[in-house]
């Protein structure tokens, strides 16, 4: 959590590892983000599909290797 903490610090958001050592935290941030603490997630696809919806139409997928 502090390696992300200190990519946004770097890029100008000055925030930090919360207490709990799950979630950041700042003095401000959008307001749409609603109020801190903001807990980070990591989603590892293991398939996609792509589907074209005009003509001719078609769909492909992929499946990632883990």
């Amino acid at each position: 959590m502090s390696a992300a903490a200190e990519r946004y610090a770097a890029q100008g958001w000055p925030c930090e590892v919360d207490q709990s050592g799950w979630a950041l935290t700042a003095p401000y941030s959008a307001p749409s983000a609603g109020p801190p603490p903001w807990h980070f997630y990591r989603v590892t696809p293991t398939r996609a599909t792509a589907l074209q919806v005009g003509d001719p139409g078609g769909a492909t997928s992929w499946s990632f290797d883990q």
